[in-house]
């Protein structure tokens, strides 16, 4: 990376990160008159970091644009058009059309964020709709044994898992999505889908920008005391 960054005369970078780390970056940087655009940057008079970081993310990001003189027309109107494509062939071997979508994984660094009841919500989604939605899984490439223990339909393109245009048309043709605060979340939001995200206390959805009309969170403390039943009447409230 230091390499990388050096190669270059940059006369602005745009830190929409905002963390220690591409804090950190900066210094790799051998242009020192480059103008760094930060959250620190966009902070007004007296304000304190610690309070602008409360603010939700998407909010941040276009106050910061804003400050450098950008327009900022998708920012917060996120569209991800281009990147849906056919997938009918998928659909065809995994589904009847319609079908819920999960998402039951998060990174491994923060498994914080892992609701540990999927296997059993599965359970009962199929006797409470009674097999009317088939139960699709798209893993990622460390996922998949995994998904194969959830008794759901595990989605792979020949044996691997998708590519991201694949994820993301699978996402746009969902009938209901249920995920973990993951990146699928936020694209099933941005898409405007129907569904639910489970949150624990690591971080807020209002926070992360996550919730609109369509796709909505669900807060507990602890995602292990959220139980099934509670999903599942949050999803039948939901989908039709």
């Amino acid at each position: 990376m230091r390499e990388k960054l050096a190669k270059y005369n940059f006369a602005k970078v745009f830190d929409l990160q905002n963390s220690k780390r591409t804090k950190f970056y900066k210094k790799f940087i051998l242009n020192k008159n480059v103008e760094w655009s930060s959250s620190e940057t966009t902070l007004s008079p007296y304000q304190k970091k610690s309070d602008f970081d409360k603010e939700p993310v998407l909010d941040r990001m276009e106050l910061q644009l804003k400050k450098s003189g950008l327009t900022t027309e998708f920012t917060k109107n996120i569209n991800l058009d281009w990147a849906v494509k056919d997938v009918t062939r998928l659909l065809k071997q995994y589904s009847n059309n319609e079908y819920i979508l999960l998402f039951p994984f998060c990174s491994k660094k923060h498994q914080n964020k892992k609701w540990p009841y999927f296997k059993e919500l599965i359970v009962k989604l199929k006797q409470d709709y009674k097999n009317k939605f088939p139960i699709l899984i798209a893993p990622g490439p460390n996922e998949i044994q995994e998904a194969n223990k959830l008794n759901a339909k595990v989605v792979t393109d020949n044996q691997n898992p998708v590519d991201l245009k694949t994820l993301i048309s699978l996402i746009s043709n969902a009938k209901f999505i249920l995920a973990n605060d993951t990146g699928p979340a936020h694209i099933a939001s941005h898409l405007d889908k129907v569904g639910l995200v489970l949150f624990g206390s690591h971080t807020s959805a209002k926070k992360v920008s996550i919730e609109n009309y369509n796709f909505k969170a669900l807060t507990v403390k602890n995602l292990k005391d959220l139980n099934v039943d509670t999903v599942i009447s949050e999803i039948k409230s939901k989908l039709n």
